[in-house]
């Protein structure tokens, strides 16, 4: 990835990579230099102080080449409250060239900063290029990240980082996702339990999903270890299993004892990353929300989110499914679910009824742990990754201010690429139809390069009765398809997940409660937002409007 040196302003048309030179302005194609307003919401440079963990994934693109691939970037920001960030992070990213992952980057002449909505800009600076980003905290302690740049775009998160012991990381459910050899997408999960050494034992178990091909890839027995350095900031992670991929290995970083980020840092040319959470051995019986998100294996774009009702044993009913596969939306109002056998921490969860929207009763590897149900479709329909939540309330708090990240595909009716947002908005308690969600939205995809800033303003509608379910509707918007229509779900009284059911973009995101009080710095989310694999291609899908 090199950084191009000038934009040309692209419209909705297809940015092609052999043309990726030619010059994109970066405030989009809009002819208006008019800035939308932000909300006052009490943010500056001094709410981003500390060390934070930041992980970030999606699509880099390689203009020289005319190539493009996934990348992954994790690693230790420290802000000084005022305009500076030091740090080093690792890279994997194959366009990068050989050897395609470099860690221990130290970052140079990096610079942020952050307006009164609480939407940032930053520089990363590395020795391998300059890669932007764009964020939204939701508190001093935790935030939502893109990638904007004219040369890839990705999704992830920003959390500040706290330390744990080796004796504290005992068992631990995983969720990592990314791209195979040859750039197909790859997904998996597992769980294992550690001795005081760091050492696997005994053995754990892991499941795989290679683009959609699962067969001799489930309930595999996992091996390695994990440990951590002195300080109990970082480590790393060798997992071993009998499958072609043998052992991976990777940089570990400590957020806190319950949850940890990983980044693949071997050569064996995956690129692999995620979080690995305290590990459960049973389903918090209850609703469940879920999103999750992949490709069918005509390798469209799929997305899917809803809510179920859960025993301890992962059983399933009263479930309802939206799903979006290429532009294609619709709702599956009932489907129901079992798990076939429950060892070590892992759930075979049969459904009936659940789809991607080209094949249905799908099947999932599920891992229970403390940030929700980690789920990997394991049926050789498709490749679907995601997480189901407890549902502790049935509506988000407003009024008040809430940060936004989409990840996702969009199209312009021929080729697809990635899309990702972030936002922020402010919601009152005024009753839909009115217009009650006013803010501005940041977007990047690959077919533009990323946009200027647009005036957000939606409607959100709940479900009646209140089931946590609820739509959002951007009618009109200055996005490259130029509408959201959006289903959420509520995680709690602070979080939703969502769903984009728009006829040109699949993606999924969350929205989460803004607040600068201490109180709120301390507490992370727990939100594991598994971003929809774009695998680069050409295709019919996406009808136009």
């Amino acid at each position: 990835m090199n950084p191009l040196a000038s934009y040309k302003c692209a419209g909705r048309l297809l940015m092609a990579l052999a043309a990726m030179t030619s010059i994109l302005l970066i405030a989009g194609c809009s002819s208006s230099s008019i800035v939308p307003p932000t909300n006052s919401n009490g943010f500056s440079n001094s709410s981003l102080s500390g060390t934070y963990v930041l992980s970030i994934s999606g699509t880099d693109v390689n203009t020289k080449a005319g190539t493009e691939s996934f990348f992954a970037i994790v690693g230790t920001i420290t802000a000084d409250g005022k305009s500076k960030i030091t740090g080093t992070v690792d890279i994997n990213d194959p366009n990068l060239g050989s050897p395609g992952v470099f860690p221990g980057q130290t970052l140079t002449a990096t610079t942020y900063n952050i307006s009164q909505d609480g939407r940032g800009t930053a520089s990363l600076s590395t020795p391998e290029g300059t890669f932007g980003l764009d964020f939204v905290l939701t508190s001093t302690g935790h935030g939502l990240v893109t990638r904007f740049d004219g040369n890839g775009s990705g999704s992830g998160t920003l959390d500040l980082q706290g330390s744990t012991s080796q004796s504290s990381l005992t068992s631990l459910a995983f969720s990592l996702s990314g791209s195979d050899l040859v750039g197909n997408p790859l997904g998996t999960v597992g769980a294992f339990t550690l001795n005081s050494s760091g050492t696997i034992t005994p053995a754990g178990i892991q499941d795989f999903n290679d683009g959609g091909d699962s067969a001799g890839f489930t309930s595999l027995p996992l091996t390695g270890s994990l440990v951590l350095t002195a300080g109990g900031t970082s480590g790393t992670a060798a997992l071993t299993t009998s499958s072609s991929f043998g052992s991976l290995g990777f940089d570990v970083w400590v957020i806190d004892s319950t949850h940890l980020k990983l980044i693949e840092t071997d050569t064996s040319g995956l690129t692999l990353s995620g979080d690995a959470f305290t590990q459960q051995t049973s389903f918090t019986p209850g609703q469940l929300v879920f999103t999750v998100a992949g490709l069918d294996l005509s390798e469209d774009p799929v997305a899917a989110g809803g809510f179920v009702t859960t025993d301890a044993k992962g059983d399933l009913s009263v479930g309802v499914e939206d799903y979006n596969n290429a532009g294609t939306a619709n709702t599956v109002p009932s489907f129901t679910g079992s798990c076939a056998t429950f060892a070590a921490g892992r759930c075979q969860l049969n459904s009936l009824g659940f789809t991607n929207g080209a094949a249905s009763n799908l099947a999932f590897a599920a891992y229970p742990s403390s940030a929700g149900v980690l789920l990997l479709e394991d049926d050789n329909s498709g490749i679907l990754e995601g997480t189901a939540y407890s549902q502790t309330a049935t509506a988000f708090t407003a009024p008040a201010g809430y940060g936004l990240n989409l990840s996702g595909a969009n199209s312009d009716g021929v080729n697809l690429g990635e899309v990702d947002d972030i936002a922020q908005f402010n919601a009152t308690a005024t009753a839909a139809p009115a217009t009650n969600m006013t803010g501005v939205l940041d977007e990047n995809t690959i077919l533009s390069g990323p946009l200027s800033p647009a005036s957000l303003s939606a409607t959100y509608a709940p479900d009646s009765p209140a089931t946590g379910r609820g739509s959002i509707i951007v009618p009109n918007i200055a996005t490259f398809i130029g509408t959201l229509d959006l289903e959420y779900y509520v995680v709690n009284s602070s979080t939703a997940v969502f769903i984009d059911g728009d006829q040109e973009q699949v993606a999924v995101g969350t929205f989460e409660a803004q607040s600068t009080s201490g109180a709120a710095a301390a507490a992370q989310s727990r939100i594991s937002m598994v971003r929809l694999a774009v695998r680069p291609h050409a295709t019919a899908a996406f009808p136009r409007k």
